[in-house]
């Protein structure tokens, strides 16, 4: 559960810039977050408002969005998304199975694999990037002075 240890991050940074530009409180909270990480918001959201509980973060409303991963290849230029990934991957990888029945691409545990898990669908190279829908940050914040 990787969400706890991102909301984490997020309520200690946020506590941070708070003391640095002398907020009292946030009022609200952005979040961006790539495709790729394939976020549970709801997880995410819950140990956002536990762990904020005490902190001049508490109270504040959290908005969740979603960037959609995009591959590009570096050998001959086509474009590509998180979906075709998934039929990739699940075409040619056993999925790992959840306790309660979902099924998780590896990319979700190690999506630094991706190179090393599939190939360009258009010219067959592993020479790509991931262009859009990495990685997590704060996008927007409404702090009270």
């Amino acid at each position: 559960m990787h969400e706890w240890s991102l909301a984490e991050a997020v309520v200690n940074s946020l506590i941070k810039l708070a003391e640095d530009r002398g907020a009292v409180a946030f009022k609200e909270v952005e979040i961006a977050y790539g495709e790729i990480m394939e976020l549970e918001a709801s997880i995410f959201k819950t140990a956002f408002e536990e762990l904020s509980k005490g902190t001049l973060v508490e109270g504040a409303k959290l908005v969740l969005k979603e960037e959609k991963a995009k591959f590009r290849c570096n050998a001959c230029g086509a474009e590509w998304d998180f979906g075709t990934v998934e039929e990739v991957l699940s075409d040619e990888f056993n999925v790992i199975e959840e306790p309660l029945g979902e099924k998780e691409s590896p990319l979700h545990f190690l999506p630094h694999l991706a190179p090393a898990l599939f190939r360009c669908p258009s010219c067959g190279s592993r020479d790509f990037d991931l262009v859009s829908g990495k990685g997590l940050r704060i996008t927007r914040v409404v702090m009270r002075t």
